[in-house]
């Protein structure tokens, strides 16, 4: 698929501090005068929206693993139709806070026999990769503390164990690997200044 703008993505377990480095970068390519616009995941798109409230609700149904994970997908094919694609096609640069990166350590976790279908969803439904994704890294510990500190953190995370944090953390970690030539991992726990002049110098070289 060929556009004229760059799909950046931010990844990590939650509390990493996506949504810091999400709006800091957005502000220093527009100090640039370069035109970007910020999405997230599930979300970005009024459908994609609707799902999202499905998806975070902490009372909410007690979905299948594949059910759910039909619906992460369901609300990303939205967001790439109706809000994704057409900024890259304007040449904008796309910002988002999480993408099918997160689905691959979240709703494979412990079940492997959907890390096949996920990839093959991705390929064949959604078929759009990052140009450049951020691996944020940050301890468990200021995980929870940044996450119960927030009325809209991921609920989810506070019922996990150190462990099973460290596990999550790994795995974002093992996307480097994975996929060399697009994930670059940044550790959060310096200043948040200092981790914007590292995701900003990286962007640039990719924008040049």
């Amino acid at each position: 698929m060929t556009y004229k703008g760059k799909f950046i993505t931010f990844e990590g377990i939650d509390g990493a501090g996506k949504s810091t480095q999400v709006k800091l970068l957005q502000q220093n390519l527009k100090s640039k005068g370069i035109d970007c616009i910020v999405t997230r995941e599930p979300g970005g798109s009024t459908g994609s929206e609707k799902l999202r409230k499905i998806l975070v609700d902490k009372n909410k149904y007690n979905w299948s693993n594949l059910s759910e994970l039909l619906l992460f997908f369901a609300a990303r094919k939205d967001h790439v139709e109706k809000t994704i694609l057409p900024a890259l096609h304007e040449g904008k640069i796309v910002i988002c806070d999480r993408f099918t990166d997160s689905t691959r350590v979240y709703q494979s976790q412990g079940k492997q026999d959907l890390g096949k279908f996920i990839e093959l969803l991705q390929s064949e439904v959604i078929q759009l990769d990052p140009d450049l994704t951020f691996i944020l890294r940050v301890n468990p510990e200021i995980s929870l503390q940044r996450t119960n500190s927030r009325q809209e953190g991921d609920w989810r995370v506070s019922k996990l164990s150190t462990e099973r944090l460290m596990q999550v953390i790994n795995d974002f970690s093992d996307l480097t690997k994975q996929f060399p030539n697009r994930c670059f991992e940044i550790s959060t726990e310096t200043s948040p200044e200092e981790s914007a002049k590292k995701i900003l110098e990286r962007t640039m070289e990719i924008l040049e």
